[in-house]
């Protein structure tokens, strides 16, 4: 056996910043390992005391230029000033050189670099290596994008970090590169995030210690480490330095239904109307490929959509309240009067080969080039080209797929029979920065496990010595292509096509930090029931990821789906934070309406859906505000239960709901984990678990075809409207609340409200909270609402006060949103003891007398708790209040 390389070692050390920063320069120790080429000589480290909680360590060659991301397409985040908590504390050894984070609190190591029987640190042209130490049963999340399990599995596996497009093969790598993961380690959380677009293997071996083994091909070593430490500060600490999400608009929270294969305006047209007449609701309507003329971007089918007819298309859905997504790719075709190819050519923003002429790939219109996003005259080319095509036709959001990128010849089309006189010349300008080094660009010394079988790494897409602008290898930079695209598009529709509004796109290649840009669905899946299971993991990466707005397709796209595996599909999809339908050109059809049976459920589960729309609108607000997640494991709520770490077949929404979809065929119940707490049923209201065990209990919860099992959690407030068939009509109807109390009769809530559009609602805004203690219920402006100073204002007698709000007094805009017209005209309170006899219900510490009528308010006993339902309420959410139930007797003064 060889014996490990023996890295580098310190000769000398330089501390600045009161300590915060430290510098050194490191040398080879000994000779190089020469693995997969020459080692450099010389490192250099920097380290950054950045936050108490965060830490950046970066290991580079201060002689040799290497590709870095720009801090313009990933953000580098600055320091912040020091304070005397730390959360961690940094060591190094000299020689051979390692390092260790670890914990202020218990001296944990969480980071160590010194691994027996590893090599300590590689650094060579197209190969680097660096490895940590894991404890023997490592719980390690995220390092994407793959279908797999949501625990990466730790059993001698390659992690593979290279953006490809592949049908959703199981654990290989596909659409996205993400270099980040959390592990979970004795109830707390670290995150680590390598900011490096190179492809890269991360090994994860068994042993004890256990090993997690970065093999990267290029690059430098750029760590930021996230002490957490809980699973939500993780994120919330990761996001704050790479982007959060914005808001999606309020309308993208509704259903979509999509296919490739409506191939004409009519076939549209009888969708919309067939979901009206089976009084499904169906908020967007989208269409792949078909719209375009022999699949080139930015035209019209003027047969199958005539652009006329398009417009007015478009025109009666918003009539409707309904919206129109269509996509576009990136490959533009090679065609002679094509005007967005030959704009292309004249504007020199096309990428080039290594011979400086456009690089020629194929995709769905044939042969094609590809817009080179580093280059700044593409974004008014992208921008050009979009207002060209769209004119006075208000398309409602942009679909952006094959941007991996995707292309069907190896490298490059140059031997196609088709390159003919149709592809013009256009020459590389521009520094090449040094990139033009010998290289082995396209047979890479050391192969990463690419499609589980180590493919090339231009298998379906470019060659790697294909030049962007500044001199970009491909190499280098693969793996931003559709984060580029994303962060182009978005600023041409915030800009240009929908000034001032949010921009909707879904985009299927990612990167750290797409989420700022769009949102993303995981791609090509399969109908069976594995591919339905696997959504949910899919789905709780991309919350780790700072890309919270993600979906699955809903039923499957690629094979025939079967009426219960749609339906069940159809339950657990309605819960997506992007909820759409879509399947493949020659699969058999599947809108919900095709089958008696999903019609039904669909009608159920979407109206279930378009009930917690604020629910889920507030949780998109915290995600955009505070970095937290929509879609939750259970570990992040329970981080002390080791049973849920190994969970992905249930989830949580916020910190309220718990859901477990039957996820198998012929099965009408579920054994799922309950984490301990109160715990209350979703349809009845009822009170139905109160589980002690730390580690949570396992329950067979009931689960007909009608059913998907939701617990609402104790301590927890739902706010909820009525449904109607559009996110519109929906957010005009009154609100009700679910309060479940916990074991100390106390619940939390918040409802945040906007118009639902705007990029920069300004101070038209409203955040709420909900809290429920000593039998009162009290709203109030969180201080995230624009009057920082003051609660919601009460007017100055009080008892007008009382009265306006009971009646549902709106003259006051006193939590900052003015257009609030809905009003909360209903409570449910879970968990009151049932020694509690309610005797009599007050408004800011008044008795109303109109309101004591028995049939305003119910009360139901169940077991040792009881329910309370409030009823005919028409409060006012423009103005803070309390509300009590108690068990005093009416005064003499109350009952005149």
């Amino acid at each position: 056996m060889s014996q490990p390389c023996k890295g580098y070692k310190v000769v000398n050390i330089e501390k600045r910043h009161n300590g915060r920063v430290l510098i050194a320069n490191l040398e080879l120790n000994g000779i190089g390992c020469g693995l997969y080429g020459q080692d450099s000589n010389h490192l250099k480290l920097l380290v950054e005391y950045e936050t108490k909680d965060r830490l950046h360590v970066k290991l580079y060659d201060p002689n040799e230029q290497r590709f870095e991301i720009p801090e313009e397409f990933v953000p580098i985040p600055a320091s912040e000033p020091i304070t005397d908590d730390m959360l961690y504390t940094f060591v190094y050894n000299e020689s051979p050189f390692t390092f260790s984070v670890a914990r202020t609190s218990t001296g944990e190591k969480i980071i160590d670099t010194n691994v027996p029987g590893m090599n300590t640190l590689v650094f060579e042209d197209q190969y680097m290596e660096i490895s940590f130490k894991l404890p023997q049963d490592p719980f390690i999340y995220g390092l994407g994008e793959v279908v797999d399990t949501l625990r990466r599995n730790p059993r001698g596996t390659f992690h593979t970090i290279w953006t490809r497009d592949a049908a959703t093969p199981i654990a290989e790598n596909i659409y996205g590169a993400q270099p980040f993961y959390m592990e979970m380690r004795n109830g707390t959380a670290h995150g680590v995030f390598l900011r490096n677009s190179n492809g890269m293997d991360i090994a994860i071996t068994p042993g004890n210690p256990a090993k997690l083994n970065w093999r990267v091909i290029g690059g430098v070593f750029d760590f930021y480490i996230f002490l957490g430490p809980t699973p939500s500060d993780v994120i919330a600490q990761y996001t704050k330095i790479i982007g959060r999400p914005p808001l999606p608009p309020y309308w993208a929270l509704g259903y979509h239904q999509c296919r490739w294969g409506y191939s004409n305006l009519t076939m549209l047209e009888n969708v919309v109307s067939e979901f009206k007449s089976n009084n499904i609701p169906l908020e967007t309507i989208w269409t792949d490929i078909d719209y375009m003329e022999n699949f080139k971007d930015f035209t019209w089918d003027s047969v199958n959509f005539p652009r006329h007819e398009m417009k007015n298309f478009v025109t009666k859905l918003h009539e409707n309240e309904q919206h129109y997504v269509v996509i576009v790719d990136p490959g533009i075709k090679i065609e002679a009067g094509y005007h967005p190819y030959e704009d292309g050519v004249k504007r020199n923003v096309f990428i080039k080969n290594s011979r400086g002429k456009n690089i020629v790939g194929r995709v769905w219109p044939g042969l094609t080039v590809f817009p080179d996003w580093f280059n700044k005259d593409t974004l008014n080319y992208w921008g050009d080209m979009f207002e060209n095509w769209l004119g006075d036709i208000a398309v409602d959001g942009i679909w952006i797929d094959m941007n991996e990128l995707a292309s069907w010849c190896r490298g490059e089309c140059v031997n196609d029979k088709e390159t003919n006189s149709g592809v013009q010349s256009s020459q590389y300008v521009g520094d090449q920065n040094n990139y033009n080094q010998p290289r082995k660009l396209r047979n890479s010394p050391y192969k990463i496990n690419n499609g589980g079988i180590r493919l090339p790494l231009d298998d379906n897409t470019l060659s790697m010595d294909a030049i962007h602008n500044n001199g970009f290898l491909e190499y280098d930079v693969h793996n931003l292509y559709g984060h580029m695209e994303s962060m182009i598009t978005y600023d041409v529709l915030s800009k240009r096509i929908r000034k001032g509004k949010r921009p909707f796109i879904i985009t299927r290649s990612t990167f750290a930090g797409t989420g700022k840009y769009a949102g993303h669905w995981t791609g090509d899946n399969w109908s069976n029931w594995d591919h339905l299971y696997m959504s949910i993991p899919g789905l709780l990466n991309f919350q780790l990821f700072g890309i919270p707005f993600v979906g699955a397709d809903i039923c499957g796209f690629k094979e025939a789906v079967t009426e219960e595996l749609c339906l069940r599909w159809m339950q657990l999809g309605s819960f997506y934070p992007f909820m759409r339908n879509h399947n493949g050109l020659d699969e058999p059809s599947q809108e919900p309406y095709l089958w008696p049976s999903v019609a039904k459920i669909s009608r159920k589960f979407i109206n279930i859906r378009y009930s917690l729309l604020s629910y889920y609108y507030t949780l998109f607000y915290e995600s955009h505000k505070k970095g937290l997640t929509v879609w939750r494991p259970l570990f992040f709520e329970f981080p002390l239960s080791k049973s849920s770490l190994l969970i992905d077949k249930q989830f949580m929404i916020g910190s309220g709901l718990l859901l477990s979809p039957v996820l198998s065929s012929n099965v009408d119940d579920v054994i799922a984990l309950i984490p301990p707490g109160l715990w209350y049923d979703f349809y009845s209201n009822k009170f139905s678990y109160n589980i002690t065990n730390p580690d949570g209990e396992y329950v067979n919860l009931s689960a007909p075809l009608d059913i998907l099992p939701i617990l609402i959690r104790g301590g927890h407030i739902l706010p909820m409207q009525y449904p109607e068939l559009t996110t519109a009509a929906t957010k005009r109807n009154n609100y009700y609340l679910i309060i479940a109390l916990d074991e100390n009769e106390y619940a939390k809530g918040t409802l945040y409200l906007d118009d639902g559009e705007s990029i920069d609602v300004g101070k038209n805004f409203t955040y709420l909270t909900f809290i429920v203690n000593d039998d009162t219920l009290i709203l109030r402006c969180d201080i995230d609402s624009p009057h920082k100073k003051r609660l919601c204002k009460r007017e100055e007698n009080q008892n007008e006060y009382n009265n306006n709000v009971y009646n549902g007094y709106n003259g006051y805009n006193g939590c900052g949103y003015s257009n609030i017209n809905s009003k909360l005209d209903k409570i449910i309170i879970m968990g009151i003891l049932k020694n509690k006899n309610i005797g009599r219900i007050l408004f800011n510490g008044n008795y109303i007398k109109e309101y004591q009528k028995q049939n305003n308010w119910i009360i139901d006993d169940d077991n040792s708790i009881k329910k309370l339902t409030l009823y005919n309420l028409n409060l006012s959410l423009n103005q803070s209040w309390n509300l009590t139930w108690n068990s005093l007797l009416l005064t003499k003064k109350e009952k005149n």
